[in-house]
């Protein structure tokens, strides 16, 4: 049986500032996004797939630099490139004035997208015929204002794509949010359902917005090519996927292919009852050891729990940061073991005791987060001044 490919790709971010870096890194990350771009077309001509399908946020806005524009047009213009279908997310959606997709804006750039990718360029349904195979890629994409609230599956956008031919294999291709798989912090921007997704009439959908890699037996989320940021762990990269022509239903098969060399890692540390400063940092590269973390990745340790009173901990040694290419250490988790209960509970007269309730009554009645931070910082800092005779900045991070 007959058997066509895609290489999927998408949330690749072109351009994205990328400001939790250093600035050198920074240079570096984005020439590595880049890279990622480079060796997905490669593998698409090395692999012989039939399209490329990148299912929006090739770029991380919609008014890109020059540079970053130059380079991804001219990245499918390599010998052998197959069709590369684009549906704009909503980080690079479409418009008539948009440098990015327009073809009169890339003009006066003089520039223009290659004859072989085609962008789909209204947030309607639309298809091409994937010639000579029997195959139709059907796209739609973000728009600058487009409600994201709007269902790219629901009853009425599949009332615009109506019965397609049976002997044609369907393809779609849109970015959107599957409804309960949104990550934490990740705007909701065209939600679906697995049941939505289960009386589309497609074969096969990509689907970008979600930076993980995500799969059902009629969809798929490549995820991010490259993790951008610590949060994002786990492999990155392209989707080769393929679907068997004439099966009923369509049998779709992918692999996920790895493009970023570095790995994302979140480490939780509780260093409670750590007795000096060192001790906090062996417990973190305990840490580095159990997660696996290699020289060249990115990672990002939240310390919590409560320090031994009087241990001052401000940033890791020399030999943590040589460890990883790109180390953030966020303290914000972190308390001085003093019982606040003890002292609002307390009746002491002194004028510690005294100072103390006074703050933490105001920390009780207080309800912006910012305020509290501030109020419960002076708690740290008074008790510090009244019980260890200094005050050395160390809280700075709490509410962060």
């Amino acid at each position: 049986m007959a058997t066509v490919s895609f290489l999927q790709i998408s949330d690749l971010h072109l351009g994205a500032p990328l400001a939790w870096l250093a600035r050198d890194q920074r240079a570096e990350r984005r020439r590595e996004q880049q890279r990622a771009l480079e060796r997905a077309v490669q593998l698409a001509v090395e692999r012989a797939v039939h399209a490329i399908l990148i299912p929006g946020d090739l770029f991380d806005d919609v008014e890109m630099d020059a540079e970053n524009l130059a380079f991804a047009i001219h990245a499918f213009r390599i010998s052998g490139c197959p069709p590369v279908f684009i549906a704009p997310g909503n980080h690079d959606p479409y418009s008539e004035s948009s440098p990015t997709w327009s073809a009169r804006m890339l003009a006066a750039r003089d520039l223009r997208w290659p004859p072989h990718v085609h962008v789909f360029a209204s947030p309607r349904w639309s298809s091409i015929r994937l010639d000579p195979l029997p195959v139709r890629i059907w796209g739609r994409c973000f728009t600058p204002g487009m409600a994201s609230a709007e269902r790219p599956l629901g009853p009425e956008a599949r009332d615009q794509i109506g019965a397609p031919p049976l002997a044609e294999l369907n393809v779609g291709l849109f970015h959107g949010s599957l409804e309960g798989q949104c990550p934490p912090g990740q705007k909701l921007v065209g939600p679906f359902s697995i049941d939505e997704a289960q009386q589309a009439p497609f074969a096969w959908m990509a689907v970008g917005h979600y930076h993980r890699t995500l799969s059902h037996p009629r969809f798929a989320y490549a995820g991010s090519a490259v993790a951008l940021d610590t949060t994002e762990t786990g492999v990155h990269g392209a989707l080769e996927v393929r679907v068997e022509l004439g099966a009923a239903p369509a049998a779709a098969h992918f692999e996920l292919i790895e493009l970023d060399a570095r790995r994302a890692h979140t480490l939780d540390i509780d260093v409670t009852e750590a007795g000096s400063a060192d001790q906090i940092d062996r417990r973190i590269l305990d840490a580095f050891e159990r997660a696996s973390v290699a020289t060249r990745d990115l990672v990002k340790v939240r310390l919590c729990g409560r320090l031994t009173r009087g241990l001052r901990w401000s940033a890791p040694a020399d030999e943590i940061a040589a460890r990883a290419w790109h180390v953030r250490v966020d303290t914000a988790g972190l308390r001085p073991d003093y019982d606040l209960e003890a002292l609002r509970r307390g009746s002491d007269e002194t004028t510690e005791g005294r100072v103390a309730r006074v703050l933490l009554e105001q920390l009780d009645r207080e309800t912006d987060p910012e305020a509290r931070a501030t109020i419960e910082r002076a708690v740290y800092y008074g008790l510090d001044a009244f019980r260890l005779r200094e005050v050395t900045p160390m809280w700075e991070e709490i509410g962060g």
